[in-house]
C-alpha cells in the first residue's frame, strides 16, 4: 500500500515534532551537516557568491564540491577547515582567459590545496579555474569548459578536528589569519591523514548554514537564496558503525551516497513521525532522496510588461546522477532514463498546469516547451535545469540546460507534476525502520527556487531613472 509521507521539514515548521530528531532530514531551521546550493551561474554577466558559516564551537573539516549542471560531474573540489564561528565566502565568475568559470576568495580560512585561500585579509587569493576532466568522454559537443559555467554546489561536513595542534593551526589570530594552514596541508602531504584519513577526527555534528547570491554587476541586481540544509546526515544513534567521512582533497568522497540510511518523515496528516530505511537492494542515498521527494513543485511567475518583468525557475535534482549513471541501460527508480553521454541528457517527463491570478488555469501545450526529447513531451533533461517563460531571460541560462515555456498569462502561478500515470514509475521504495512495512514515496527528489527580475524605467521622481530589481522565491512542494 502506498503511503503519502511528508519530510520532517514540514513537521518541524508546524511544531509537530521535537527538534531532537536523529535521522537525516531537511532542517527548516537552515543548518546541518550537508548544504545543497541549487544553482551557480556565470552566464549573461552573472557572478555567484557562495557563503558558508560554522555556527559551532568546533573546528570543522568540510568538503566543498562544485558540480556542473548537465550530469553533476565534478568541476572542482577542495577541503575547507573552519575554525569555531568561522565564515567563509568566495565568488564564482567567468574566466577572463578562457571559456569556463573560476573561483576566487578573499577569505583566509585554510583550504587544501591551500592555493585558493587568501594569505591576508587585504589581498584575495588567485583565481582557480574549473576543470572538464570528469566528462571528457561525453559527446564531442559537450566536453568543453563552457559546461562549467552553470551548476550547483554540495558542502559536506566530514568531521570535527580533535587534535589540539590541528585546532590551533586552523584558528584565526586577531589579525584574521589562521595560525598555520601548512599544518593541515602537511597532514595530507605524507602526514597522519595519508595513513588514516580519520585520525584525530570525530563524527560530523552539523551547525553549518549557507546561502548563495546571484549578482549581475552590469544590471545592478542580486538574487539571494538559502542553501538547503540536511541535518543528521551521518548519525551515530541509528548507525553504530558510523564514522567520520574525512577524505582527501580531490577524492570523490565524501558523497551523498554515504548518508546514514535512515530518513525521518512525518505522515500526511501531520500526526506521526516515522523513520524509514531503504529496502533490500536499495542504496544509502535513498535516505537523502526520501527527504527531498516531491509529487510536484509550485511557484509564481511574473511577466508584467509594464515592469519588463521576467521569471526563471531553477529545478535541481541533487541525487539524480547516482540513479542514472549506474552503468546499465535502465535507470534506478525513482528516475526513469539513464544518462546518454552522446546526447548529454537523461530526460524526465513532467506535466505542467498554470493559472493566472484570477484562478483561470490551463495545461501547458507540449508543443510550446523546448527543447524536447522525442517521445518525452514536456521534459527536464539535466540535473540542474532552468525554466524560462515566454522567452524571458532572468538568469540568462545557456541552451545546455534552459527550456522555455510559453504561457497565456502575464502573471500567475504554476505547478510542475513529477508523478506519472505509469504504475511503478517515479517511486522510491522504502520501509519502516521498526516494522519493515513497505513505504512508497512518489515523485522526484528536487530543490530549487524562482528568480524574478523587474526593470523600472521611471523610478521615483526621475522619469529617466533606470532601476533593476531581482529576488528569489523558494519552490513550494506537494508530497
Amino acid at each position: 500500500m502506498k503511503k503519502k509521507i511528508l519530510p520532517l521539514a514540514l513537521a518541524a515548521a508546524t511544531g509537530l515534532v521535537a527538534s531532537t530528531a536523529q535521522a537525516v532530514f531537511v532542517n527548516p531551521e537552515g543548518h546541518g551537516q550537508v548544504l545543497l546550493y541549487p544553482y551557480y551561474t556565470v552566464e549573461g554577466g552573472n557572478e555567484t557568491y557562495v557563503n558558508l558559516v560554522n555556527t559551532t564551537d568546533e573546528t570543522k573539516a568540510v568538503k566543498v564540491r562544485i558540480l556542473e549542471a548537465m550530469n553533476s560531474q565534478e568541476v572542482l573540489d577542495f577541503n575547507l577547515y573552519l575554525s569555531p564561528q568561522d565564515h567563509w565566502s568566495a565568488v564564482i565568475y567567468a574566466d577572463p582567459n578562457g571559456e569556463g568559470a573560476v573561483i576566487k576568495t578573499a577569505d583566509t580560512s585554510c583550504t587544501v590545496p591551500n592555493l585558493l585561500a587568501a594569505t591576508d585579509t587585504s589581498t584575495a587569493g588567485p583565481a582557480v579555474p574549473f576543470r572538464n576532466i570528469t566528462y571528457k568522454t561525453d559527446g564531442e559537443d559537450f566536453r568543453g569548459l563552457d559546461r562549467t559555467r552553470e551548476g550547483y554546489i554540495e558542502v559536506i561536513e566530514m568531521g570535527v578536528l580533535t587534535d589540539a595542534d590541528d585546532e590551533a593551526a586552523v584558528k584565526h589570530s586577531s589579525a584574521g589569519v589562521p595560525a598555520d594552514c601548512g599544518v593541515v596541508a602537511s597532514n595530507w602531504n605524507g602526514g597522519k591523514w595519508n595513513a588514516d584519513e580519520t585520525a584525530d577526527v570525530s563524527l560530523p555534528t552539523g551547525g553549518l548554514y549557507g546561502y548563495g547570491v546571484l549578482i549581475n554587476p552590469s544590471e545592478g541586481t542580486d538574487a539571494t537564496y538559502d542553501a538547503v540544509a540536511l541535518a543528521n546526515f551521518v548519525d551515530g544513534v541509528f548507525d553504530g558503525l558510523a564514522a567520520p567521512i574525512h577524505a582527501a582533497p580531490g577524492s570523490v568522497l565524501p558523497a551523498l551516497t554515504q548518508a546514514t540510511p535512515v530518513a525521518q518523515l512525518v505522515n500526511a496528516s501531520g500526526t506521526a513521525v516515522q523513520e524509514v530505511v531503504p529496502v533490500a537492494g536499495g542504496q544509502d542515498i535513498d535516505a537523502v532522496s526520501a527527504v527531498l521527494m516531491a509529487n510536484s513543485i509550485m511557484n509564481d511567475f511574473v511577466l508584467e510588461p509594464i515592469l519588463n518583468a521576467s521569471t526563471d525557475w531553477v529545478v535541481t535534482f541533487p541525487t539524480k546522477k547516482v540513479y542514472v549513471n549506474n552503468g546499465t541501460t535502465t535507470a534506478t527508480p525513482p528516475f526513469t532514463n539513464v544518462w546518454d553521454a552522446a546526447e548529454a541528457e537523461a530526460c524526465e517527463s513532467i506535466a505542467i498546469t498554470y493559472y493566472d491570478r484570477e484562478e483561470r488555469g490551463t495545461e501547458a501545450d507540449p508543443l510550446d516547451f523546448s527543447p524536447q526529447e522525442p517521445g518525452q513531451g514536456i521534459a527536464l533533461c539535466h540535473e540542474a535545469n532552468v525554466i524560462s517563460f515566454n522567452g524571458g531571460d532572468a538568469l540568462s541560462a545557456s541552451d545546455r540546460i534552459a527550456t522555455n515555456l510559453n504561457v497565456q498569462h502575464n502573471n500567475g502561478w504554476m505547478e510542475v507534476n513529477f508523478v506519472t500515470a505509469t504504475a511503478g514509475e517515479r517511486e522510491l521504495a522504502m520501509e519502516d525502520s521498526t516494522t519493515a512495512a513497505p513505504v512508497t514515496l512518489e515523485g522526484l527528489p528536487v530543490v530549487g527556487f524562482a528568480v524574478q527580475k523587474y526593470v523600472n524605467t521611471g523610478a521615483g521622481s526621475n522619469a529617466a531613472a533606470l532601476a533593476n530589481y531581482a529576488g528569489t522565491v523558494t519552490h513550494k512542494v506537494k508530497r
